[in-house]
C-alpha cells in the first residue's frame, strides 16, 4: 500500500509534506500574478511620466524585449544554481528582487532609470519564473506530474487577477487626495509587497533540504558554466528535446493571446463601431478576455488529469494538435465581435493551458533529478524565444500582414510540434517499446 503523502489528489515524493504544496501554490499565485503586472500597470506610469504616446509604444516594446532577453541568458544560470544550493534561496532571490523592482519602477525619472529598473524585475523574475516549473517537478511523484502541473496552471490562471486588482489602485490612492505620481508610487509598492511577502513565506515553508542527487551536484567540482551546459546536452533525448519545442509553442500561444486579442478587439471597437478606447475595453476586450481565462481554468484540470493517463509524449501531441486547430482557426475571424468567436477563444484558453500543462509534465518526467535545474531552465529559455517571437514577430505580423497573422503563425507551429509528437509515438512502438510516462 502506498503511504506517500498527498494533497489535493497529488501523490506529493519524499520528503515533500503538503504543507510545502500549499506554500509552493501560494508562490506560483503570487509569481504568474507578477507575469501580468507590468502589462496593465506600466501604461498608466508612462502617461504619469509624460511620455509622448508613440514613443509609450515603442519603449513598451523595447522594456519587453529586454525582459526576455535577460531570461533567456539567466533562467539556465538560476537553474543550475538551484541544483547547487537548492530552490529555496533562488526563489527567495526571484521573490524578493522582483518586488524590489516593482517598488523601485515608478521612481525612475528618464527612460535609463527606467530600463535600470526593469533590468532588476527581469533578473528576479527570471530566478522566479525558473523555479516556479522547477520546484513542481521535484514535489510531484512521477505518477501524479501531470495532475500537479495542472494544479500549478490553474493557481497560476487565478494569479492573473491580481494584476486587474492592482490596476484599481492609482484610482483608490488618487481619490483620497494623493497626486497621480503618488498614487503610482503607492501601487507599484503595494505590488512590491506582494513579493517580500511571498519571499518570507517560502523561507518559512518550502521544503528546507536538498535532494541526495542535488547535493552530490553541489559537492561536485565542475563549474557553473560546465553544469549549464547539461541543460542543452538534454536535447540529445528525443523526449526531452520535444519538450523544448512545446515550451517555445506554449510560452508563444500564451504571449499571443495576451498581446494581441485585447488590441484587435480595441481597434475594431474604435475603428469599425466608433467606441472609444475605455467603452471598447470594456465591452468587447473584458468579456472576451474572460472567455479564455475560463477556457485555461477547464483546461488546466482536465489536462492535468490527461496527462497521468496517457503518455506525457501524446499529451503534448494532443495538446499541441488543438492549438493548432483553434489558432490556425483565428484565420476565418473577419469580425471580432461575432458571437461564435467567444466559443473559439474559450477554445484557446484551453488549448494554451493545455500545451503550458502537458509541456511541463513532459520535461518534468524527463529531467535527471541531479540535473533538473539546469534541463528546465533551458526549459525555459527555449519559453522565452517563444514568448520573443510571439510578441516582437507577432507584432510584426499584426502590423504589416493582419491581426489574425500571429495566431496563424503560432497554429502553424503548434502543428509541427504536434507531428514531431506523433513521430516519437511512434517510435517505441517500432522498437517495441512502450512510451516514457504511458
Amino acid at each position: 500500500m502506498d503511504h506517500s503523502p498527498r494533497l489535493l489528489g497529488v501523490t506529493l515524493s519524499d520528503a515533500i509534506r503538503p504543507r510545502h504544496f500549499v506554500v509552493y501554490l501560494i508562490a506560483v499565485f503570487v509569481s504568474s500574478g507578477y507575469a501580468g503586472a507590468l502589462a496593465i500597470l506600466q501604461p498608466g506610469l508612462l502617461a504619469v511620466m509624460a511620455i509622448d504616446q508613440q514613443a509609450q509604444a515603442v519603449l513598451t516594446g523595447y522594456l519587453g524585449a529586454l525582459q526576455e532577453l535577460v531570461f533567456i541568458l539567466l533562467l539556465g544560470t538560476f537553474g543550475t544554481l538551484s541544483d547547487r544550493i537548492g530552490r529555496r534561496p533562488v526563489y527567495m532571490f526571484g521573490l524578493l528582487v522582483t518586488g524590489l523592482g516593482f517598488v523601485l519602477y515608478p521612481h525612475a525619472t528618464n527612460i535609463a532609470q527606467l530600463a535600470l529598473f526593469r533590468l532588476v524585475i527581469a533578473i528576479g523574475s527570471a530566478a522566479m519564473i525558473g523555479m516556479m516549473v522547477t520546484v513542481v517537478a521535484d514535489y510531484a511523484a512521477e505518477q501524479s506530474r501531470g495532475h500537479a502541473n495542472g494544479l500549478q496552471g490553474l493557481t497560476a490562471t487565478l494569479g492573473a487577477f491580481i494584476p486587474p486588482l492592482l490596476a484599481i489602485l492609482p484610482k483608490v490612492f488618487a481619490g483620497q487626495g494623493f497626486d497621480e505620481l503618488t498614487a503610482q508610487k503607492l501601487t507599484f509598492a503595494s505590488a512590491g509587497a506582494l513579493g517580500v511577502a511571498a519571499s518570507v513565506l517560502v523561507a518559512l515553508g518550502l521544503a528546507p533540504k536538498l535532494t541526495a542527487a542535488t547535493q552530490r551536484t553541489a559537492k561536485a567540482s565542475g563549474n557553473l558554466f560546465a553544469d549549464m551546459l547539461a541543460g542543452l546536452r538534454a536535447a540529445r533525448d528525443p523526449q526531452t528535446a520535444l519538450s523544448y519545442g512545446a515550451a517555445f509553442i506554449s510560452r508563444g500561444d500564451l504571449a499571443v493571446t495576451g498581446a494581441f486579442i485585447s488590441l484587435w478587439l480595441i481597434q475594431y471597437g474604435t475603428q469599425q463601431l466608433g467606441m472609444s478606447p475605455s467603452e471598447a475595453m470594456f465591452t468587447l476586450a473584458v468579456p472576451r478576455t474572460l472567455a479564455v481565462v475560463v477556457g485555461a481554468l477547464v483546461g488546466s484540470i482536465l489536462m492535468g488529469q490527461i496527462a497521468d493517463r496517457i503518455s506525457r509524449v501524446a499529451a503534448v501531441a494532443l495538446a499541441s494538435g488543438l492549438a493548432a486547430v483553434v489558432y490556425g482557426g483565428v484565420f476565418m475571424i473577419n469580425d471580432p465581435t461575432a458571437d461564435w468567436v467567444m466559443i473559439l477563444l474559450w477554445a484557446m484558453g484551453i488549448a494554451e493551458i493545455s500545451a503550458f500543462v502537458s509541456s511541463q509534465a513532459l520535461v518534468g518526467q524527463q529531467a535527471p533529478a541531479a540535473q533538473r535545474g539546469a534541463v528546465i531552465g533551458f526549459f525555459g529559455v527555449a519559453g522565452a524565444v517563444g514568448i520573443l517571437v510571439g510578441t516582437s514577430g507577432g507584432g510584426l505580423l499584426f502590423a504589416h500582414v493582419s491581426p489574425s497573422a500571429p495566431f496563424v503563425l503560432f497554429g502553424l507551429l503548434n502543428g509541427v510540434v504536434c507531428l514531431w509528437s506523433l513521430v516519437l509515438l511512434r517510435k517505441p512502438a517500432m522498437d517495441g517499446a512502450t512510451p516514457e510516462g504511458a
